[in-house]
């Protein structure tokens, strides 16, 4: 495994295990692995390392797939992603985050469509309904075949064949009914209506290096301003992103903005911190040049400025959003 592996070989080995794997999703792994894919160790798990599989469920199950299972169940999931591997002794990181997020139903977080609806099946008729559709069916049936007659008009066969038509009609439903009653699709009552899936909305992507993601979160505008390695530089399309922002706290005159920096989780923890820093003041002074009063912006250092929920490029950033007094 060289150093620098394109994500066509991380697909090929997902699909050693599940064959119809989504490119997308595992393009998107890979992204969100981002650093720890370079080498051959950090691109790896072992399962036989405590810290390894703790660091697995703390970091990834717990904070980027949002699970809240008990530590138990997504220990034994762990284990059991490793049992799945065991053909292998290389059993690379970006296959058993993709088998957890399968286990788990997670892989929307990665942009995966959600699943198509199956075409309807046959309608279920309970047997009391059957029963009389039968029932009212073979007269007919049975007229249609014993004493067939000719409408007096000029299309006479037209109606002799409608009216045979209809008999066979009839038999054929009545073929259809009991067909299914072999078949055992008969409920005693109709089931009821299955809701449809809610459709999974595709995460926005990540700039690599400078760039702004701007969103509407539970009606509310957030944007997230993200840069370069060991940079605060800010893209050049700033003034239009924080647009929203600008026009809510015009609207709302009693909230305020907040302004969270993060970093990536490499290198020194200190430097980190003034990195983070450093970006969310850049924020606020461009902030304020779009015309933003500096006194409803608040700098709010988050509780771990080092994000190691995200992948490398995403955690440099600085968040914007707003909130009521």
């Amino acid at each position: 495994m060289s150093e620098d592996l394109q994500p066509t070989d991380w697909a090929a080995d997902v699909k050693r295990y599940v064959p119809d794997a989504d490119d997308g999703v595992i393009a998107k792994i890979v992204s969100y692995c981002g650093i720890a894919l370079r080498t051959r160790d950090a691109s790896l798990v072992s399962f036989t390392d405590s810290v390894e599989t703790d660091r697995v469920r703390e970091n990834y199950c717990k904070k980027k797939l949002g699970l809240t299972e008990p530590d138990a169940v997504l220990d034994s999931a762990i284990a059991a992603v490793g049992e799945r591997m065991s053909d292998t002794n290389y059993r690379n990181r970006v296959t058993v985050y993709y088998l957890l997020a399968e286990h788990f139903g997670k892989l929307g977080l990665f942009g995966a469509a959600a699943p198509v609806a199956a075409a309807a099946a046959a309608p279920v008729v309970p047997i009391a309904a059957a029963a009389t559709l039968a029932a009212a069916a073979a007269p007919a049936a049975a007229h249609a075949m014993s004493s067939p007659q000719r409408r007096k008009s000029d299309d006479g066969f037209l109606g002799y064949a409608a009216l045979v038509g209809g008999g066979l009609a009839a038999i054929m439903l009545i073929a259809a009914i009991a067909g299914s009653y072999a078949a055992g699709r008969f409920d005693a009552e109709p089931p009821a209506p299955v809701a449809p899936a809610p459709a999974v909305v595709a995460a926005p992507a990540i700039p690599e290096g400078a760039g702004i993601v701007s969103e509407v979160i539970e009606g509310r505008p957030k944007v997230s301003v993200y840069f370069a390695v060991d940079k605060f530089a800010i893209a050049p399309e700033f003034a239009a992103a924080v647009a929203p922002v600008r026009e809510w706290l015009a609207a709302h005159p009693d909230d305020r903005v907040q302004l969270s920096g993060f970093t990536d989780p490499t290198g020194d923890a200190a430097a980190n911190a003034v990195l983070a820093k450093n970006r969310a003041e850049a924020v606020a002074a461009e902030l304020a040049k779009e015309g933003v009063d500096a006194a409803r912006i608040d700098l709010v250092k988050p509780e771990d400025t080092s994000d190691e929920t995200t992948d490398l490029a995403g955690a440099r950033r600085v968040e914007i959003t707003v909130n009521g007094v």
